[in-house]
């Protein structure tokens, strides 16, 4: 099984004179192709360097799910012709309201999507990889909560937490007035539409991640709606995982219903390739200044860089 040293050393090997850091993109893009060979599908790519903690302190903006990013998957999708394809994804999340714009655009184009999580795709990249027909997991990749987190005064909290505080204020001020003074300074922090712009936000994200898995995953099966509705539910309530990063793993998703394939189940080869991929995209997001990568085995690319 290749590991991350062989692909350092692979991409040292290839590197010529004009490529002093050496040769990532002939290397990356080489594991396009062949992973692309083994499953006889195209393969799509969206990662990010959010990972990577110089690049997530100075570009952290950048790195999330957002409108632009459309553009991107526009670059990598309008030259692929099948109907079938895998999507790479690598991402902290973002934008739910992008990530609907870009689930739109691949569902238009493709009939059936597989989505690959080697690394983490949370928040929002979670939504976007429930909206595919099964998820390629291996042991160590991970998935996350979809709360939404709204800013209030710099910071972001969790929608629900949020309610749920205004709910143990409007009650404890009822049983004990005299509170009020305690409650003034916080109840201060909040914009008066913050409660039903919470409500809304949470309602977005089940929804979303609901009507997909009933048109995508669970397409056509009796209990489609229930399924859904179960997985959409947990994800969307903060108090299953009580913070926003938590690691929900391959073992949980199945256990919810989420259909995973688990890359050690599948054929060795499919397993090295899908192991190369991930080596040869971080090596790329840790090694040199690209920041968000838009790619495709069929050579298309589009690859935004930082300045650090």
């Amino acid at each position: 099984m290749t590991s991350w040293q062989d692909i350092q050393k692979e991409i040292a090997e290839g590197r010529a004179p004009d490529k002093p850091a050496g040769d990532f993109d002939g290397v990356r893009r080489g594991k396009y192709k062949l992973l692309s060979e083994i499953t006889k599908r195209p393969l799509l790519v969206y990662a990010t360097a959010f990972h990577n903690p110089i690049k997530a302190q100075f570009a952290a903006p950048f790195l999330s799910i957002d409108l632009s990013d459309k553009d991107g998957f526009y670059e990598i999708i309008h030259n692929v012709k099948a109907k079938e394809v895998d999507v790479f994804v690598h991402s902290p999340g973002g934008s739910a309201e992008a990530t609907e714009s870009i689930v739109k655009m691949l569902r238009k184009k493709f009939e059936t999507i597989r989505f690959i999580v080697t690394g983490a795709a949370k928040s929002a990249a979670t939504m976007l990889a429930l909206s595919g027909d099964s998820i390629l997991m291996d042991s160590s990749a991970e998935l996350g909560p979809i709360d939404p987190q709204v800013r209030v005064r710099g910071r972001f909290s969790p929608a629900g937490s949020i309610i749920e505080q205004f709910d143990r204020a409007a009650k404890e001020l009822k049983k004990d007035p005299s509170k009020l003074p305690v409650w003034i300074p916080i109840l201060q922090e909040f914009a008066p539409s913050l409660l039903v712009e919470c409500e809304n936000f949470i309602g977005l994200s089940n929804r979303l991640v609901t009507n997909w898995l009933i048109d995508y995953m669970f397409k056509g099966e009796k209990d489609a709606k229930k399924k859904a509705k179960k997985i959409a539910d947990y994800l969307t309530d903060e108090k299953n995982t009580l913070s926003h990063a938590r690691r929900i793993d391959a073992e949980q998703l199945q256990k919810l219903g989420v259909k995973i394939e688990m890359l050690e189940e599948q054929d060795a080869k499919l397993q090295d390739a899908v192991r190369q991929l991930h080596f040869s995209v971080m090596a790329t997001l840790d090694g040199t200044g690209a920041a968000k990568i838009f790619e495709n085995s069929e050579g298309a690319v589009l690859i935004r860089m930082v300045n650090i």
